[in-house]
């Protein structure tokens, strides 16, 4: 059965505090492959993940939700930790015209291994393969940014009482299973009949945005970490961030929430704690905060 853990690195913003690093989130997917990445990657990263006891070498896909300095500059130390090991795998970074940008931050760099950069400023699938994939939505900051959405794929599975009764050999489960039909006994059995599916769970970053409706959704169902820069909406102003009341929005498409990118004027924990106590479902990250699901 698949485990998902995903690590707060960082909860802070551009300005980081002795308790609140810059902004990062670290994913394990584990089923029959391993699945390591990275949900932006601010300064001071490798030393978050590090005292999180996770292998950065591990790490195969960094998405940057945004080129603020606070949500990339620490991609900088870890490719150099990464050439130091002598990594060898490739590595994939996606961002907003990262295939362009990307090259022309790291033209004085020259790594080890090759990088592979993925434009994911419009909306669609950013990676993929048979066990996962990760989309993009653009959202509204000052400058081009997106959300993504990590998301297992569904799995079929027969229904052995069903299995069973049609006397089906392990063959003809698989043949069932690749050709969504088969023919048995002069009769045609459909997958369809024989199945269920198991919807893979889903994780959604939202980087840094204002208040997005279509936000909904592209997080129903799954785990939300989204952007909560103020707690009080008189703070925001004209800045293009969210808020509490904003976020808050989002808690009947959403299985849970995690509010971060809190800002440094707030800095008691315990504090904002109590501002989201009767929201069953809406939690205040911290550093280092460790999640299963």
């Amino acid at each position: 059965m698949a485990t998902i853990e995903f690590t707060f690195l960082g909860t802070g913003t551009a300005v980081p505090t002795l308790r609140r690093n810059h902004p990062g989130v670290h994913l394990l997917h584990q089923s029959k492959n391993a699945h390591s990445m990275l949900f932006d990657c601010g300064e001071g990263a490798q030393i978050q993940l590090q005292k999180a006891k996770i292998n950065f070498m591990s790490i195969d896909n960094i998405f940057i939700s945004h080129w603020h300095a606070d949500h990339f500059l620490g991609m900088f130390g870890l490719l150099m930790s990464m050439g130091f090991e002598k990594r060898e795998k490739e590595l994939l970074i996606a961002g907003p015209e990262a295939d362009k940008i990307g090259p022309q931050l790291l033209k004085f760099f020259n790594f080890s291994f090759k990088i592979n950069f993925v434009d994911s400023g419009k909306k669609g699938i950013v990676f993929e393969d048979e066990e996962i994939m990760v989309e993009s939505m653009p959202v509204k900051h000052t400058i081009p940014a997106v959300a993504y959405r990590f998301k297992e794929k569904d799995k079929i599975k027969l229904d052995k009482k069903i299995i069973k009764k049609l006397k089906l050999t392990g063959q003809e489960c698989r043949d069932l299973k690749e050709q969504s039909k088969i023919k048995k006994d002069k009769k045609l059995i459909k997958l369809k009949d024989v199945s269920y599916t198991i919807e893979g769970k889903k994780f959604v970053y939202s980087g840094d945005t204002i208040y997005l409706k279509k936000m909904e959704n592209f997080c129903k169902d799954c785990i939300l970490v989204h952007e909560c820069t103020y707690f009080d909406r008189e703070d925001i102003k004209h800045k293009q961030h969210s808020c509490l009341q904003d976020v808050l929005k989002f808690r009947k498409s959403a299985e849970k929430i995690y509010l971060t990118h809190i800002g440094r004027k707030y800095l008691s924990q315990t504090e904002l704690e109590k501002k989201v106590k009767k929201y069953k479902n809406v939690f205040v990250a911290k550093d280092l905060n460790k999640v299963k699901f």
